[in-house]
């Protein structure tokens, strides 16, 4: 595996000598990576229905949504064009890393939090625990990425404590809705994300 001067190495190498490919590190794994997060998007919005659908008035009111609704540490994507524009590549990365590393420990949460409340419902118990499931998948693709750009992870943090265990049923369902919502909506963000990777970092270069 190259580090990233070995590649700008071997990069002027291939130009000097009239070469018009060159590889470039983790394009390979960026564009299996755009792929994978346009098929979570894909699944984003049934999994909030689902979820909806067994909580009970008014979450399961017809057209019900809340934008106002919050909870402490679930990972917020919005960020102003701009900004989004001008990170680096390992920036990027990192801030979708710490996003998903948060949501890995909320999906486990929610799952728990289901199984008390809706311990009957197979569909909705399966769609969050294929949820969690994939996200490690993803973490496991951006880490590889990181680390074959030479790239440092991001310090480990979590946001949620025991104490979360026990908290009441309405406590519950909010931050279940909050988690599904937003991780749709950095979902959306992981494929802008990616497709803009993408566009730096093509599997080929003429």
């Amino acid at each position: 595996m190259f580090s990233t001067k070995s590649y700008l190495f071997i990069v002027l190498i291939a130009v000097f000598h009239g070469c018009e490919f060159a590889p470039i590190p983790a394009a390979s794994t960026i564009a299996q990576t755009l792929q994978l997060s346009l098929f979570l998007q894909s699944r984003t919005a049934d999994l909030l229905s689902t979820y909806l659908s067994y909580q009970g008035s008014p979450f399961s009111d017809s057209g019900f949504s809340s934008p106002d609704l919050d909870y402490t540490g679930v990972p917020k994507a919005e960020i102003s064009y701009t900004a989004w524009r001008q990170m680096s590549a390992e920036n990027r990365l990192k801030e979708n890393i710490k996003a998903y590393r948060n949501f890995t420990d909320f999906f486990l949460l929610i799952s728990d939090d289901q199984m008390q409340l809706n311990p009957s419902k197979s569909d909705l118990l399966t769609k969050l625990n294929s949820t969690k499931t994939s996200i490690e998948g993803l973490l496991n693709n951006l880490y590889s990425i990181m680390a074959s750009m030479g790239f440092s992870l991001p310090p480990v943090g979590s946001t949620l404590s025991s104490s979360a265990y026990t908290a009441d049923s309405f406590t519950r369902k909010v931050r279940g809705y909050v988690v599904c919502r937003d991780y749709g909506y950095w979902m959306d963000r992981t494929v802008r994300d990616f497709q803009k990777l993408s566009t730096d970092y093509p599997i080929t270069a003429k």
